[in-house]
């Protein structure tokens, strides 16, 4: 593939992605407000998403190996732009229900047709730092999307399909950016090709589920970090915002400065220093609440280090699976993530009851052992 053909392409799923994660971080906070219903009823149509997204994935990345990836791309986003707008005429919580749980399975078309692209658009010298820009478009978009829904539930107070209507216009638009800028780095006729090897990644591939797996528990833990702050009446005074302005952008940059070393030096030894690196920050984190902005010159480093974890990751599935595989490796991707969101939510709804510093003595109790395991099956390899 051409560089510039190359790098226009992993610009634009870089686009795509931010995209649609601030379409569903969006649709996160609309939708226990759009349903007339009791939370635990509403907590299951939520789930259904996660569901199907993890149920979908596996098949989804097979037939990405067998047609066009960027067909199939395309009609996700399609998939996502309908069902998105559907909601938004309908209150009937069985049909909403069946919408929700389809678009799981568009989400879970998009991210892995997503990845797999990027993967073929990369090369093993460049590729952790193509996927640094792919995890910072991801969490960048979904911060942000929660952000955009709490300001459309503001602008559209009183018809909130609406809401549904912008966000499905979001969808749209990356829609048809997928279709006048995506290329087929790989074209489906050579991966039926007899000289194209089918590579076994299931024994490279289980080293790195423990920490994998870990890291997304960790992750949905912190989506109930807003209402445990809230909770402990903690001021969020001029020192606190600098202190979480400061991470955020340390996060940022470590993603594509430790992939970009990961090209380098190889990829499971910066995951595994981004995993100490994590677990030392919510050892601290958790043991210093609420004073922890005295401690900010320890745990700033640290958080930098954390950030090395999810690139290094997700480049190294892409390196490992070769171009007849892709599609299915990158598939665990949308797996491991619903699966460690939903464990982490449970998790963390327990633990926050116990104060907000139990959050990070609970997630260093899941990555710590999930270290060893990890790190003794690498040295078994």
């Amino acid at each position: 593939m051409p560089r510039k053909v190359g790098l226009r392409m992993v610009l634009y799923l870089y686009v795509a992605v931010f995209l649609t994660r601030i379409g569903f971080g969006s649709i996160t906070i609309l939708f226990p407000l759009y349903l007339q219903a009791p939370s635990y009823i509403i907590g299951v149509i939520l789930a259904l998403y996660p569901m199907s997204e993890a149920g979908s994935a596996l098949p989804i990345g097979r037939l990405a190996d067998r047609f066009s990836r960027k067909r199939l791309h395309i009609i996700g986003m399609i998939m996502i732009t309908i069902l998105t707008a559907a909601i938004g005429f309908t209150r009937n919580l069985l049909n909403v229900s069946i919408l929700h749980a389809l678009m799981g399975i568009s989400a879970a078309t998009a991210a892995v047709t997503s990845l797999t692209l990027l993967g073929d658009a990369t090369k093993l010298t460049n590729r952790g730092k193509s996927m640094g820009g792919f995890d910072l478009a991801n969490l960048g978009g979904y911060g942000l999307g929660f952000g955009v829904g709490g300001l459309l539930v503001n602008v559209f107070a009183d018809r909130l399909s609406y809401a549904f209507w912008v966000t499905a216009g979001v969808f749209l638009f990356a829609g048809i950016m997928a279709a006048k800028f995506l290329v087929e780095p790989v074209r489906v006729w050579e991966l039926k090709q007899p000289k194209i090897r089918q590579r076994r990644i299931g024994s490279k591939i289980r080293p790195i589920i423990p920490v994998w797996i870990a890291q997304t528990i960790i992750l949905g833990m912190y989506f109930l970090l807003p209402k445990a702050f809230r909770d402990s009446n903690l001021a969020l005074t001029r020192e606190i915002l600098i202190f979480l302005g400061v991470l955020g952008g340390l996060f940022a940059l470590g993603a594509i400065v430790f992939g970009h070393i990961s090209d380098k030096v190889g990829r499971t030894r910066i995951m595994i220093v981004g995993a100490f690196g994590e677990l030392g920050f919510l050892i601290v984190f958790g043991w210093s609440f609420p004073g922890f902005v005295r401690y900010e010159l320890f745990l700033w480093p640290m958080f930098f280090l954390a950030s090395a974890v999810a690139p290094a990751i997700l480049a190294y599935v892409g390196d490992i699976s070769g171009k007849a595989k892709r599609g299915s490796a990158n598939a665990l991707y949308s797996i491991i993530l619903s699966i460690g969101l939903a464990i982490g939510n449970i998790i963390g709804g327990f633990v926050a009851d116990l104060g907000i510093q139990w959050i990070f003595y609970a997630g260093a109790g899941i990555l710590f052992p999930s270290i060893l395991v990890t790190s003794t099956l690498l040295r078994r390899r």
